[in-house]
């Protein structure tokens, strides 16, 4: 046991030498090996200059960067940054429309709808029809399988006599045919199906839609037209008064007697030369001797007026174009002159223009008779009660009987609200009667722009009058561009003038200097011709004068620049000067009472219906609208275009103004429907195009 535990021990200690034998045999081979290396190594240094970090084959290093918190300027720059780039975008936009898209299945055609009945019956009741319809298709079924053997044996025996009679008539057969061609069709119509949807949309069906789409829209254009007028019908409306035939011819001896006498007492040699009997109205022409002035017969009026006892003489001296001075004085019994005088007249129903007017009759008893597009406009003045209003409604008649909706519009103001008002809805108003004051003026500037669209379109189509233009379109086979004259008639001037004098002034001038090319023509009454209601400025631009009775030489030299008008009779009793005409005409206007007027316009509503352009109403909306309409309003409605958005904040920077006007601004275009309703912080977008409130302003 000794033995093995010595021997152990001697082995541990033979261990450890030749472990350190072998360490020292290897560190000697590695010092060998690190003889053997050879190291070589360069070294650069500056000589000079200092040593420079970093070295230029170093990379530069990063430099950090560290935020930093934004100040509130930098803050208020970002987001108007922000802002500007988001209009920039939205201003690309155009703004939304609702267009047509075709359906891929019916394309533009419209779905058929199946008439679905709503079942209002049990279910019982509706399963005993069916049955009882059940029965009958087949008993219908029998019966047809059992006559055509039964015909076919009768054709092939036939023993019958009657059916051999029948086959002698040449009608039976086809009634044979025609029934089994009746059952064959009910067969055939039974088997067709319905025609399937052109699901492919070619260009050739776009293009029909389109052509279908503009027919439509020009059947909308199209306005009512009233029926042509039968003119028997029309004079049959009017009364027929009796004219007295021939002349008192002893009391013209006496007047003539009397007026010699009455010049020869203050020594004025005269002789009778002509006598002329109209219907209120006797003129003596009397020749004078030669020596005689001709201003000192002006001079004796007064006296001759007393002698001949008469009510009012009036002195034409001399007569145009004739040796002799017209003395007029009234006739006894004045006479009545009935319009339905005037209208059967051949000079009046054989002339083409639609603007022809019967005034009356001359002194010499021929009708007088005008045509508006000559004068073009017409200025009528006179006392109450001198027969002003009647002249007005025997132009309007005259209009009516001569002209259509077509060829004549008639816009109506009438601030005495009783005059005018029998012919509100006839066809041929372009507004009912306006009889407010402050609409009668929006009136006539709707006028002015009417006029000013009318020459647009002139210079669109190179023509100078509105006669050219409607021949245009006629030689075009665009009858429904053709214009209408319109006729402007303002009953009472005066109130117009009292209300707002520099607007109406300005609108009646602009539309006498340039509205007659147009087809436009004024035709002003007042029964105050002073110098603030006939303005120097109205009076300049309408020559055509009709003068009734007044009261002072002033009115009548205010009307016609000379004396006359202040010894006319009243009652219709008128001067008529026409345009480029010196000295006036004496007329007897004609005479229409209210039931003849009733009558004729009940007749012109009959024919069709009226085609209003606006109501009095929309006038003063407008005029409404205008007055509560910021000053601002056309300038932020530019603005809005131009950005295709806006806002309230964008508003205030723009014009530098508080929250609250921009605020009002907003709704305003809110209202009038430029901008889209209120979206949350978002701006308001565009909602029409530049060329729609072009339109807009326009109209």
């Amino acid at each position: 046991m000794w033995g093995h535990f010595k021997n152990k021990v001697m082995n541990w200690f033979n261990v450890d030498d030749e472990s350190s034998q072998t360490h020292y045999k290897t560190n000697d081979k590695i010092n060998n090996n690190s003889e053997k290396i050879e190291t070589k190594m360069l070294y650069q240094y500056p000589k000079r200059d200092s040593f420079q970090f970093p070295m230029p084959i170093d990379q530069p290093a990063q430099k950090r960067e560290r935020s930093q918190p934004a100040s509130n300027n930098q803050r208020r720059a970002n987001r108007a940054e922000h802002v500007r780039e988001q209009e920039q975008i939205a201003s690309k936009r155009p703004p939304f429309r609702v267009q047509e898209v075709p359906s891929p299945v019916h394309g533009y055609q419209k779905k058929i709808d199946l008439d679905i009945n709503p079942i209002n019956e049990p279910a019982f009741l509706r399963r005993k029809e069916q049955d009882t319809l059940m029965v009958e298709a087949e008993r219908k079924e029998i019966i047809e399988l059992k006559t055509e053997p039964a015909l076919q044996e009768e054709a092939i025996l036939g023993a019958n006599p009657e059916v051999e009679d029948v086959q002698d008539l040449p009608d039976s057969q086809p009634v044979l045919a025609k029934e089994t061609n009746q059952f064959t069709d009910t067969k055939q119509t039974l088997r067709t199906k319905q025609e399937p949807f052109n699901v492919r949309m070619r260009p050739s069906d776009k293009y029909k839609h389109q052509q279908a789409m503009k027919r439509r829209e020009e059947r909308v254009s199209v306005p009512v037209t009233a029926n042509p007028i039968q003119t028997d019908r029309f004079l049959s409306l009017l009364s027929t008064i009796t004219r007295v035939n021939g002349e008192d011819n002893q009391w013209l001896e006496q007047q003539a007697k009397a007026l010699i006498e009455t010049l020869a007492q203050f020594n004025v040699k005269a002789r009778v030369v002509n006598v002329m009997q109209g219907p209120s109205v006797t003129r003596f022409e009397i020749q004078p001797e030669s020596g005689v002035k001709v201003s000192k017969v002006k001079n004796l009026s007064d006296d001759i007026k007393l002698n001949m006892a008469a009510k009012d003489i009036r002195i034409e001296a001399p007569i145009p174009g004739k040796h002799a001075i017209g003395i007029e004085l009234p006739n006894n019994k004045a006479r009545a002159v009935g319009l339905k005088e005037i209208l059967s007249h051949p000079t009046f129903s054989e002339a083409s223009s639609p603007l022809t007017v019967g005034l009356g009759l001359d002194i010499s008893g021929r009708s007088v008779i005008t045509d508006i597009n000559r004068m073009p406009h017409g200025l009528i003045a006179g006392a109450t009660g001198s027969g002003k209003s009647v002249c007005i409604n025997t132009i309007l008649i005259s209009l009516l009987y001569k002209a259509t909706p077509n060829d004549v519009r008639l816009l109506l103001i009438d601030p005495k609200m009783v005059e005018l008002a029998p012919y509100n809805h006839i066809p041929h108003l372009v507004s009912p009667v306006i009889t407010d004051v402050k609409a009668a003026n929006q009136a006539l500037k709707w006028a002015v722009q009417e006029m000013e669209q009318r020459y647009q379109k002139f210079v669109e189509s190179g023509t100078r009058d509105i006669e050219r233009f409607n021949q245009k379109m006629l030689a075009q086979n665009r009858p429904d561009l053709k214009m209408a004259y319109m006729v402007i008639v303002i009953d009472e001037l005066a109130d117009l003038m009292m209300m707002s004098p520099q607007d109406v002034e300005d609108s009646i001038c602009r539309i006498a200097q340039k509205a007659r090319a147009c087809g436009m023509h004024l035709l002003l009454a007042t029964q105050r011709p002073s110098v603030d209601v006939i303005t120097g400025l109205i009076k300049a631009n309408i020559p055509t004068r009709i003068a009734f009775s007044v009261a002072s030489q002033v009115d009548s030299r205010t009307m016609l620049d000379t004396n006359g008008a202040e010894r006319l009779l009243g009652k219709g009793d008128m001067l008529f000067v026409e345009n480029g005409a010196r000295t006036p005409l004496r007329v007897q206007g004609a005479y229409v009472s209210d039931e003849e007027i009733e009558q004729v316009t009940a007749y012109m509503r009959s024919t069709g219906e009226p085609d209003y352009l606006f109501a009095q109403e929309e006038l003063l909306e407008k005029m409404d609208q205008a007055d509560s309409e910021d000053d601002l309003f056309a300038e932020a409605l530019a603005f809005t275009v131009e950005n295709n958005s806006i806002s309230t904040s964008l508003l205030q920077r723009r014009f530098k103004i508080g929250y609250n006007r921009a605020a009002r601004l907003i709704d305003d275009l809110e209202r009038h429907g430029y901008i889209s309703g209120q979206n949350g912080s978002k701006p308001r977008t565009l909602l029409v195009t530049p060329d729609e409130i072009n339109q807009s302003h326009s109209n």
